[in-house]
């Protein structure tokens, strides 16, 4: 086996382990202050998991505007199902969940794979320039004092991202064949949705801040919505770490250190992020369960029909 193969097979693991490994060190190191100021509270963790399924719901509506566009005529059901199994499938290696949305689409809605990667990465970066927005539109409002240094910095790149997508056509074609691949391959009509999706995308966003917010308020220093909400639109680029499954841990310390960048405490930031981890995991790993077995035989009987 070549060096570089072998890097490839053993890095991945080896870095999971190592953020894991950090994440459960530095809450044992913690464990007293853990104790005496978090209390596991079942009807606010109760909220959090039932605000993680909304938040998978609206997931799915945007995810239907933004694919119908592209020939795929799924219900916002099916997307329900479809997103919360790429949840739940995110935490095996390899970006799972992104090759098991690939393959459903194909096989039941004969997406061709090119189609689903301009569709996926044009959602991904509408996704990324909303939360961006946002982000930037708190830090003037509430968090001044953090604008001009790297949070203003990290999130004014999030804006620009999606301001690519906004230039006029005959830029994006220019641009497209050395820096934008998918960006001259969006239709007008998937343009027509960005409005609707990027509604969704605040939605969901507030639901997770929501949910943030209350695993906060199961310890003695509650934080406000506006800090929650500005941490959980940083947290969407913990997407884009595929080397760690699910992004365990990374989203945790990112929001840790994004609370002491705006002058919040790294302990409570860590615990509350870890707390709606564990309220995530739970839904995903129940729902996403239970989809992919059925899902499995959907694919299974297409198949049966195609052959």
């Amino acid at each position: 086996m070549s060096e570089r193969a072998a890097l490839q097979r053993w890095l991945p693991p080896a870095v999971t382990l190592a953020v894991i490994g950090a994440l459960s060190g530095f809450l044992y190191q913690n464990r007293g202050y853990i104790a005496d100021s978090y209390s596991l509270q079942p009807g606010l963790f109760s909220a959090v998991a039932a605000l993680t399924i909304l938040s998978l719901f609206v997931r799915g509506v945007a995810h239907r505007l933004h694919f119908r566009s592209l020939g795929v005529g799924a219900s916002t059901a099916d997307w329900f199902r479809l997103v919360t199994v790429t949840s739940f499938t995110n935490y095996l290696p390899l970006s799972a969940g992104l090759v098991a949305k690939a393959v459903f689409l194909k096989r039941m809605h004969a997406l061709p794979f090119r189609t689903f990667a301009v569709g996926q990465t044009t959602l991904l970066v509408l996704i990324v320039a909303t939360n961006g927005l946002v982000g930037l539109g708190l830090l003037v409002l509430r968090f001044p004092a953090a604008l001009f240094g790297p949070v203003g910095l990290g999130f004014l790149v999030m804006v620009l991202a999606g301001v690519l997508l906004a230039l006029p056509e005959r830029v994006r074609e220019m641009l497209s064949p050395k820096w934008f691949p998918f960006a001259a391959n969006v239709g007008p009509e998937a343009r027509r949705n960005w409005p609707g999706v990027a509604l969704c995308q605040l939605g969901m966003l507030l639901a997770s801040a929501v949910g943030l917010q209350l695993c906060f308020e199961m310890g003695e220093a509650p934080v406000s919505f506006a800090a929650c909400v500005l941490f959980n639109a940083a947290a969407v680029l913990t997407r884009f770490v595929t080397i760690v499954p699910g992004a365990l841990g990374v989203r945790e310390f990112l929001i840790g250190a994004l609370a002491v960048l705006v002058g919040f405490d790294l302990r409570d930031a860590v615990v509350a992020a870890t707390l709606a981890r564990a309220a995530e995991i739970l839904v995903v790993f129940v729902l996403g369960g239970v989809f992919t077995w059925s899902m499995s035989g959907s694919l299974v009987q297409g198949q049966g029909r195609e052959s």
